[in-house]
């Protein structure tokens, strides 16, 4: 809202509530809300976790992050991360989901790069990028479920050098609205 004195003012704060309660073992929705959404997730997938709904406060601070470089909201995202990653952990890695080299060159940096250094610091996992994207997609926003599945199809690849046999990972985006992309990335690191 631009309110000055903190970054998240308390009307904004009460618009957009967090997840909590039980969650959905699978998908993490909160099971008063009634909308599971397993069914729509990649078999790959073994769990999700979100720190809410893509709205209000918590939209505009991920957009701030992505498209505006103010990787500081991160560092405040970080504690809401750590609390709706809790049941995650143990984990021997945070794995970011990465971005194709020309796009990260155009940004200058990766946000869940950004996110999942704040939520190593809060969580003292490791940060381990053992993905990357071998192939330039067409941003996700613009699609249907099917298009982003396609488009992320053989996308991502282990990082030369990497190993993630015997880990426990926890991978780290942005923003999950179909899962195709935590599912690609999910499908390479379990092969």
């Amino acid at each position: 809202c631009g309110a000055r004195g903190a970054w998240l003012c308390a009307r904004c704060a009460a618009g957009t509530a967090c997840f909590t309660g039980p969650l959905c073992a699978l998908c993490g929705i909160p099971v008063a809300l009634g909308v599971c959404r397993c069914d729509d997730l990649p078999a790959s997938i073994e769990r999700v976790r979100s720190v809410g709904p893509f709205d209000g406060w918590l939209r505009g601070a991920v957009v701030q992050v992505k498209y505006h470089g103010e990787w500081a909201r991160a560092r405040h995202l970080a504690p809401m991360l750590a609390q709706a990653s809790a049941d995650l952990l143990p984990a021997d890695a945070l794995i970011p989901v990465p971005l194709h080299p020309s796009r990260r060159k155009h940004r200058g940096f990766n946000q869940t790069e950004k996110l999942a250094e704040e939520l190593s610091h809060e969580i003292a996992v490791p940060i381990d990028l053992a993905l990357q994207r071998i192939r330039k997609t067409t941003p996700q926003v613009r699609l249907g479920a099917e298009g982003r599945q396609a488009n992320v199809a053989d996308a991502f690849a282990i990082s030369s050098g990497k190993s993630v046999e015997g880990k426990r990972v926890v991978l780290v985006d942005d923003v999950i609205t179909t899962g195709a992309t935590l599912g690609a990335c999910a499908h390479v690191l379990v092969a």
